[in-house]
């Protein structure tokens, strides 16, 4: 069975919390200041309606011999805390809307979306940039001289000195990019 660090220290709060109660050191008020300030993975995060709460069953049962009042209200109290502060994710379900709101949320994004474009008239388009160019036009440019052996050159030159840059990039190491964590 693998219990994360956290666990531990929950399950060494609730040992301490029943040992300062039993042994009278604290009073209730105090203890229950000490478990409200506890902050774990336990926290709320989600608001969870009280229907969806289910209502702890009582710990103690007929058969175990009657402990103290306070004692005996303290551990209630965190079974209590701790069945609520369990999410269970299960019984949250979908988030699901009824046909209903379905279509009237349809119908108002589409009211907006029609609203933004204007009245229904829309404006011109302007001219595209990238027009085709039409045929004699074509035939000139592709008639028209290539480039010349000085720019064919520079070019050529401009590449190989880049490719050659790129080639000697290193990367040195000094440190390890992934640490190992402490995780059992």
């Amino acid at each position: 069975m693998y219990v994360s660090h956290d666990g531990y220290q929950i399950i060494l709060f609730y040992i301490t919390i029943y040992s300062i109660v039993y042994n009278g050191r604290n009073t209730k008020k105090q203890v229950n200041h000490l478990m409200e300030n506890i902050v774990n993975e336990r926290t709320h995060l989600l608001e969870v309606t009280e229907q969806q709460q289910e209502t702890p069953v009582p710990a103690a049962s007929a058969t175990t011999p009657p402990r103290k009042p306070d004692e005996q209200s303290l551990l209630n109290r965190i079974l209590h805390e701790t069945a609520t502060n369990v999410i269970d994710v299960g019984a949250l379900g979908p988030y699901a809307l009824e046909a209903s709101a379905y279509s009237e949320r349809v119908r108002l994004y589409t009211a907006r979306v029609g609203g933004a474009g204007g009245a229904g008239a829309r404006a011109p388009r302007p001219p595209r940039l990238l027009a085709d160019v039409p045929a004699a036009e074509r035939q000139l440019c592709l008639a028209a001289h290539t480039l010349s052996a000085q720019d064919k050159d520079l070019i050529t030159n401009a590449v190989k000195k880049a490719a050659a840059a790129i080639s000697e990039l290193r990367v040195e190491h000094h440190e390890d990019l992934v640490v190992p964590f402490r995780v059992p």
